[in-house]
């Protein structure tokens, strides 16, 4: 009989790794595609390497091909066009993914997505989201959506760990607004467990991946200061007060610290489910045991996505 292949865009990446490690537990054969030659590998060469370049649909197709499911973690968090980031760009390269997928007989696609797209703010980052679940409920593929919230542990975590950094180096914390709104951070290992049990299914299903707690976003704040045995004064503060700090920040990081739509966002709640929750890890418990380590330097999210096919 022959193996089982599954293949993953972006295993060298956040998401797309801890799906890999699972399958790998599993005895599953993992090819990754990816934009990131050269980066360090985590498997230890057990992870088949191939580039993506969506401009090549043969090898696009060649690269899929006697693959059972693809794992879709593929997308951008920024319009950014001197680094090539650009959701619309995002959307037409997923559309080539998918049907070079059709073309080599992949039986399932895995997709992630985000939470809440449909009801997010008119920012183009959850429109293409939009568009690309629309291609699958419009394709033959069999598909599973996943929309995850706040992703936490397993390494990178530049959200949670950048938040932390912040905490760290200045005495006084912002939130936006009253910091009333909810978020409910969900586990990576979590929404990779769940990507490889829907990856076995075959119904067309769109699920929200949320964590087991759910929070303030200002309650949020408050445990992370007490689990990194830090005392901060946490403060409210308006929106756009918040998003030009940031830029400030983000100027001498050389990074986005936050975008206006990502603070809309979070204020509309869109960081949790009302929806019987998937994950099982918890983040209290989880800050507890890694709060005096996490945040000790900063994660810069554009200087990481440094990788790409010319």
């Amino acid at each position: 009989m022959t193996e089982a292949l599954h293949v993953i865009t972006g295993a060298f990446g956040y998401t797309g790794r801890w799906i890999a490690h699972h399958l790998l537990e599993k005895g599953v054969k993992v090819r990754t595609l990816t934009n990131a030659i050269g980066r360090d590998d985590p498997f230890g060469g057990k992870v088949e390497v191939h580039p993506i370049d969506f401009d090549n649909h043969q090898a696009l197709v060649e690269s899929l091909k006697g693959a059972e499911i693809l794992y879709n973690t593929y997308w951008v968090r920024y319009n950014d066009s001197q680094r090539n980031f650009e959701h619309g760009l995002a959307v037409e390269n997923t559309k080539r993914l998918l049907a070079a997928a059709e073309e080599a007989g992949v039986e399932r696609i895995v997709h992630m997505s985000v939470a809440h797209p449909d009801k997010a703010p008119n920012w183009t980052y959850f429109q293409g989201k939009m568009k690309v679940e629309e291609m699958l409920h419009q394709s033959s593929h069999s598909f599973a959506i996943l929309r995850p919230t706040v992703l936490f542990g397993g390494g990178r975590n530049v959200l949670i760990n950048n938040i932390a950094w912040m905490i760290r180096k200045f005495p006084v914390f912002g939130v936006f607004g009253m910091g009333n709104y909810l978020i409910q951070p969900v586990h990576v290992k979590d929404v990779a467990r769940i990507a490889v049990e829907q990856g076995e299914l075959r119904d067309n299903v769109t699920i929200d991946v949320t964590g087991k707690e759910v929070y303030r976003y200002k309650e949020f704040i408050r445990l992370m200061v007490k689990s990194m045995n830090l005392r901060r004064l946490i403060i409210p503060m308006p929106p756009i007060v918040g998003w030009l700090f940031g830029c400030v920040v983000g100027v001498f990081l050389q990074d986005r610290v936050i975008t206006r739509a990502e603070i809309r966002g979070l204020m509309q709640g869109l960081m949790a489910s009302e929806v019987e929750p998937l994950g099982v890890l918890s983040f209290s418990e989880w800050m507890q045991e890694h709060g005096n380590e996490i945040g000790r330097s900063y994660q810069n999210d554009l200087k990481e996505r440094k990788y790409r096919i010319k």
